[in-house]
């Protein structure tokens, strides 16, 4: 028996079909091209926020490498080298640490210059070069600043280091290049040259010299503390320690997955949305295709060749629109991706940029493209020739019994709403969908206020600070000079501005009264709950026990004085509220008068109201106690002044005590009209600086602001952009489907005398009649869901910069592109269905 297994015929078909029907291909490419460009972005902004989070672990840990062996000789780390899951290795020759105290808990290594390993710990000078000569270092910024050191090639450093041994050491250097890493900030390294090493510490290549750190790389990282250990086993080394990187860790891989699935969320959308649009758009013309390939099975075709014709045609339509999806999907990764994703100078959409996501979109592309032409051929298969006709014919519309024969346009226009109601009460559904999920994300988006988390979030527009307190953990240097008189000067001169605040500070050595001291181990031994003391809770604080430990031995604690004026004064009297006394603003400006800062804690742990103070040598009257609030300060404290006592005085009386002092930190505010025009003179003075200070700017609030309430939303956004185009093509379809199956119906109207204008009324009222029925749903629905449900969600959402506000903009919008639709497609679709003469189109079924 011959079977009919002719597979190259359904390709020439395709190629006939593509020909006779370009339009409805060309509509379909468009529509391949749409999924494929949703799925391209939505994989494209997930994988770079997964990829983002990695990157974050990776510069918490502060190197790219897998594996970082310390505490090696030259030989162990040859040894470990040669293991062969090693993918390539990178070295470190560290002869000490630096120990200026002004580097604080920072662990900064003296280390001898390569470039190889500088590249995965980020320490490669973005100005100026690595150490060539002896004499050179390289420093990143954040020691810098906390040794004071100028942005100039060529400065002088003097640096304390102490070595192996523990023996202190001081030398001097040039520097020769600078960078700002955006590592892990606890941990850096200082560069030399080989010889300037082998002059400071001779014989620190020595054989047994444990010294080295070993960066590997590995071929395949999946448990890296399991593989580390098997390393160190199978070479037979021992004696080190190893850490591993925290991006690899399967912990943070997972949650790295877990904080990026909220953008992976609208592909399961774009596969259901996508495969209805396609879907309906292949069948558009369902019943010519059915007639088609009823002749085609009459004619011997197998259901094996109708799947593999309508196969060939998925894949050619996914193909076609592969190239200018993927276009589209990447421009929408470029331009969204960084607003998701920031904190990075290059743009992480094409940093983390991969070829991936596209494999994945056009595979998806695919599958939902084949599912939409491939599901009607199981139906196709088991129809024969004769039943596929008639199920066609079937379909004829039929006169109603009680009708007179006589009708007017809008009986007709009307009669049209109850056909396909499957196909309206789609339309309708992914309409409603859309609007109320974009009426959402637009009320929510809009109830985040600017001018809340501004006024929370900073209680001054600008702020400037010593570079060695522009972060947290930074010990502030006091013998810095960043900010100068002649700074201050200019910023209250400018037309901007209208105030400019100034804070100092210093720390002295004192001494505690016995009533002073017993009042201070008193409040810190009081019970904080059932289980512990105040001072037990800071157990976690070394330092600062030890500074009260000093203080009940001997009566010895260290005083940071604060100079101060303006807005600072303002934010020390609403958060640091009073345990005794009170403040007078004219006897405080005397200079007679100082206020003494305590815990945060209930009960006095200070001088109090009345008490006398000596600083520097000047008696001073404590005019009150507060519970300091110490957040307004920028940086940190040395480690002895842990624990300390808050002395605040008026500026002036501050540069009497300690003339010559620079300040800390100044606040500025100014005029937001001119916002624009006073950044420009930032950015302009911040060119012009050689020296670290740090600057805060109100724009940077307002970016963080824009971010933050972007992020909040995006992929609610995503998903109801991505239901909107579907829903839109979907009320498209539904009136072309309407329109163009009735091409026939149209032309007897025609034969008996209706005009074209007449015929172009008809569509025109059909198209409004569908809209007014979409907009009669919408409207009411979307007003009982903004007014009833989303104050409820803005409440439930807990954020202290929302407040509820109302606003129907996404409706308004939809309302208007139905109107639009409702006019245009009926018009386009007229001049398909007037194609041809009478004759011609009465004789077509469609």
């Amino acid at each position: 028996m011959l079977a009919n297994n002719n597979l190259k015929v359904c390709r020439t078909l395709v190629l006939r079909d593509l020909r006779f029907h370009g339009i409805k291909y060309a509509i379909l490419v468009f529509a391949a091209m749409l999924v494929t460009a949703l799925y391209s972005f939505v994989f494209l902004l997930g994988g770079s926020v997964e990829d983002a989070y990695l990157l974050s672990y990776q510069y918490a840990y502060g190197s790219t490498n897998h594996i970082l062996y310390t505490g090696l000789t030259e030989q162990q780390a040859d040894t470990l080298a040669e293991n062969s899951s090693i993918k390539s290795t990178v070295r470190l020759s560290t002869i000490g640490q630096l120990s200026d105290p002004m580097i604080g808990r920072r662990s900064i290594k003296l280390a001898v210059t390569d470039r190889a390993y500088a590249k995965t710990v980020l320490s490669v000078p973005t100005e100026g070069r690595l150490p060539k000569n002896r004499g050179e270092i390289a420093l990143d910024e954040f020691t810098m600043d906390s040794l004071g050191v100028p942005h100039e090639a060529g400065s002088s450093v003097t640096i304390q280091w102490t070595d192996p041994d523990k023996t202190e050491h001081t030398a001097e250097f040039t520097l020769c290049g600078w960078w700002a890493s955006p590592t892990n900030f606890t941990e850096a390294c200082a560069w030399i040259t080989k010889e300037e090493a082998e002059q400071l510490l001779p014989g620190y290549q020595a054989e047994h010299a444990h010294n080295v750190t070993l960066g590997v790389t590995l071929h395949q990282p999946k448990n890296l503390d399991e593989q580390a250990e098997n390393i160190l086993l199978e070479q037979g080394v021992a004696g080190c320690s190893f850490t591993t990187n925290l991006a690899y860790n399967d912990a943070k891989m997972e949650q790295a997955q877990r904080q990026a699935m909220p953008y992976y969320i609208p592909v399961i959308l774009v596969v259901l949305c996508g495969y209805l649009m396609v879907y309906s758009i292949v069948h558009v013309a369902a019943d010519r295709d059915r007639l088609f390939f009823a002749g085609l099975k009459s004619l011997g075709m197998t259901p094996r060749q109708i799947r593999r014709l309508l196969l060939e045609q998925g894949a050619l339509v996914s193909l076609l629109g592969m190239i200018p999806g993927w276009l589209i999907g990447f421009v929408l990764h470029f331009f969204i991706t960084g607003r998701v994703v920031s904190g990075m100078e290059e743009n992480p959409a094409l940093y983390f940029l991969s070829w991936k996501p596209f494999v994945v979109a056009i595979l998806c592309t695919m599958a939902t493209v084949l599912l939409a032409y491939l599901l009607p051929a199981f139906q196709l298969s088991r129809m024969t020739p004769v039943e596929t006709r008639d199920r066609v014919s079937g379909k004829m519309p039929k006169r109603k019994k009680h009708s007179d024969g006589r009708t007017i346009l809008t009986q007709l226009a009307f009669r049209i709403l109850g056909k396909n109601r499957w196909r309206t009460l789609l339309s309708m559904v992914s309409l409603l969908l859309a609007v109320l999920l974009l009426n959402s994300v637009w009320i929510r988006y809009i109830s985040f206020k600017e001018e809340i988390y501004l006024s929370a979030t900073s209680p001054w527009d600008y702020s400037l600070c010593d570079g060695s307190a522009y972060l947290s953990d930074q010990h502030y240097n006091e013998k810095n000079t960043g900010i100068t008189e002649e700074t201050v000067e200019v910023l209250k001169k400018r037309p901007e501005v209208m105030s400019v605040s100034a804070l100092k500070s210093r720390e002295v050595s004192m001494m505690a009264p016995e009533v002073l001291r017993k009042r201070i181990i008193d409040f810190y031994n009081q019970p904080y709950d059932e289980t512990q003391t105040l001072r037990e809770t800071q157990t976690g604080f070394p330092e600062w026990i030890d500074g009260l430990a000093k203080l009940e031995e001997t009566g010895a604690y260290t005083g940071l004085v604060i100079g101060m004026d303006g807005v600072y004064l303002d934010y020390l009297q609403e958060y640091s509220p009073f345990t005794s006394g009170g403040f007078e603003k004219e006897a405080f400006s005397s200079g007679d008068y100082v206020l003494a800062g305590g815990a945060y804690h209930e009960g006095l742990s200070s001088p109090v109201e009345g008490e006398q103070v000596e600083i520097q040598g000047h008696e001073f009257t404590v005019m009150g106690s507060v519970m300091h609030d110490e957040t307004y300060l920028e940086g940190a404290n040395s480690l002895e002044a842990a624990f300390n006592i808050i002395y605040i005085i008026p500026l002036e009386a501050f540069d009497e005590l300690f003339p010559g002092q620079a300040y800390r930190q100044l606040a500025v505010n100014i005029d937001e009209k001119q916002q624009k025009e006073f950044e420009s003179y930032l950015d302009e003075y911040e060119q012009g600086l050689n020296r670290g200070v740090g600057i805060t700017k109100r724009s940077e609030y307002q970016e963080n602001f824009q971010v933050a309430r972007l992020n909040m939303v995006l992929p609610d956004l995503v998903i109801g952009l991505v239901l909107a185009g579907i829903a839109g093509m979907n009320f498209i379809n539904m009136l072309v489907i309407k329109t163009v199956r009735r091409k026939r119906e149209f032309a007897v109207y025609e034969s008996l005398g209706m005009t074209r204008i007449q015929l172009r009324n008809l569509l025109l009222l059909e198209g409004l009649f569908h809209a007014v029925l979409m907009i009669v749903i919408l409207i009411p629905v979307t007003v009982i869901f903004d007014f009833g449900v989303m104050p409820k969600v803005v409440e439930a959402m807990g954020s202290w910069s929302m407040a509820y506000t109302c606003s129907l903009l996404p409706l308004w919008i939809f309302v208007v592109a139905l109107a639009v639709l409702a006019i245009l497609v009926p018009l386009l679709c007229l001049k398909f269905i007037t194609k041809g003469s009478l004759t011609q189109r009465m004789s077509q079924r469609e």
